[in-house]
């Protein structure tokens, strides 16, 4: 669950540079104080110090996953989720934190005493427009873009008797460029819908936005809902499943 703690002053200041020298000065302090306070072991401190970072606006892979480590060394694992994907928003590439999710989902889901059946599951479109990174999904898409149009070229110029190989080529090309094309068009779909997650180890979900509803059912730590309304300080959450129910806003961190 660890990774190297350094300070990333340099980065910290760019994030703030706008905010003026005493913001960056206390960012700069939050970072050394959320560092320090890591190394000997006072969770609390450090969760608070890059909490801190956190309020200023600062927008670092590095503190969500010095976040996510320390909430989870302190034992908080729907936290400790929240950050780690948040780390992988700004850093889909980063595998430190993508380890360190699956391990902190694997803890939360052993704790959870009662799990609903496909809570977890996302939809088949999900699945498959998540399966691989989004900058993977691009640069393959242009490349069967870009080949096709080699393949069409070099068909129009060789000889008639290696044509039709090259037709082959150019409609498997076609077909993949399209696949990837429709891929994309399904991430931008998905990145426009609100996600989060759970933050207390319990959560029960209600029919209405008041407490007052009747309890339909309960949510653990660390699950990741969709966000479909909201109503003050309420937020109606829909599981993989399709279930939906109201929850306090403060109990979902918003990512």
């Amino acid at each position: 669950m660890s990774r190297a703690f350094a300070a990333i002053v340099v980065a910290a200041l760019a994030v703030v540079a706008g905010g003026g020298v005493a913001h960056a000065d206390r960012s700069d302090e939050a970072w050394r104080r959320g560092n320090e306070a890591y190394l000997r072991g006072d969770y609390a401190t450090a969760v608070a110090a890059y909490q801190q970072l956190d309020a200023q606006g600062v927008l670092s892979p590095d503190l969500y996953f010095n976040l996510g480590t320390a909430q989870f060394r302190k034992g908080a694992l729907g936290p400790a989720i929240w950050a780690f994907e948040r780390a992988l928003v700004l850093d889909p590439a980063d595998e430190d934190a993508r380890y360190n999710l699956d391990q902190a989902r694997k803890l939360a889901a052993r704790r959870a005493s009662d799990r609903i059946e496909g809570e977890e599951r996302e939809p088949l479109w999900i699945r498959a427009v998540t399966a691989v990174g989004p900058a993977t999904q691009t640069w393959t898409f242009v490349v069967l873009y870009v080949g096709l149009f080699v393949v069409l070229i070099a068909r129009s110029r060789v000889r008639d008797d290696l044509r039709p190989a090259l037709s082959a080529v150019a409609l498997v090309t076609a077909v993949g460029a399209l696949v990837c094309g429709v891929l994309l068009v399904g991430r931008a779909r998905l990145d426009r819908i609100p996600y989060g997650v759970i933050l207390p180890d319990a959560v029960a979900v209600h029919e209405g936005a008041d407490a007052a509803h009747r309890t339909s059912f309960d949510v653990h730590a660390g699950l990741r809902v969709r966000v479909v309304d909201h109503d003050q300080d309420w937020l109606r959450i829909r599981l993989a499943n399709g279930l939906e129910g109201w929850v306090r806003a403060q109990e979902i961190g918003r990512l």
